[in-house]
């Protein structure tokens, strides 16, 4: 499986700009190994847009839901360095999901991803679920670039826990998260047409937000006692 476990954290976040070399040095150095010390933390991945809305997307993958709401992690939201309590107040137009992954196709992981949040019309949840089975998922991973497709789905009661670093930024919590990993942004750019076609459209009660990241850093956590 390309996903490193059964859950994911996502966030998306812009930076203001007197902030951004702050935040590339707390992201890179503290807060991505912090993250992946925890244990069931498998891998933490971020990536950044030229043209994507927010400007950085991280994805922190974890061996399943109960890791995301578990004492430790939740203990590390509780006591937030003082530098992420001061890298934060930079972050602008956040939004952060804690999913579990609902459906999963493809082999590898890609420099490139297309992420898609959807707001999907409560009475086309299962069309969705079975169009994306039998016929998006099977689509894009014909394509020769397209490495594997995710549909995430968040936890709504997990995203909204009240921790301390919660309450140091205002986020949102998108519901469904479509993630599709490739070679080259020619391929990210092919999904990212899909989102935008009448056909999916229908399910959707707004329409998609999909914005394509290339990887700036990737960790793996450290491994795990048998």
């Amino acid at each position: 499986m390309p996903m490193l476990g059964k859950a994911v954290v996502l966030i998306w976040n812009d930076v203001t700009d007197e902030g951004r070399d702050a935040f590339y040095e707390w992201h890179n150095n503290e807060h991505i190994p912090e993250r992946l010390a925890i244990p069931g933390f498998n891998r933490g991945r971020r990536l950044r847009g030229d043209d994507a809305h927010p400007e950085w997307l991280t994805i922190y993958e974890a061996d399943d839901l109960p890791v995301l709401t578990g004492e430790t992690y939740l203990e590390r939201l509780n006591n937030p360095t003082p530098a992420t309590r001061a890298t934060v107040r930079h972050f602008r137009n956040t939004a952060r999901s804690i999913c579990t992954v609902s459906l999963s196709s493809g082999i590898s992981t890609g420099g490139w991803i297309c992420a898609a949040r959807l707001d999907i019309a409560a009475d086309a949840a299962d069309g969705f679920a079975r169009h994306l089975g039998d016929t998006l998922f099977p689509a894009l991973t014909r394509h020769p670039s397209v490495l594997a497709a995710h549909l995430c789905d968040a936890d709504t009661q997990a995203s909204n826990i009240e921790t301390n670093e919660a309450k140091e930024r205002a986020f949102t919590v998108p519901t469904r998260i479509v993630l599709v990993e490739a070679a080259t942004r020619e391929a990210a750019e092919f999904a990212q047409q899909q989102f935008l076609h009448p056909a999916f459209r229908a399910f959707c009660a707004n329409p998609p937000a999909a914005d394509i990241y290339a990887m700036e850093i990737t960790r793996l956590g450290a491994p795990q006692s048998p």
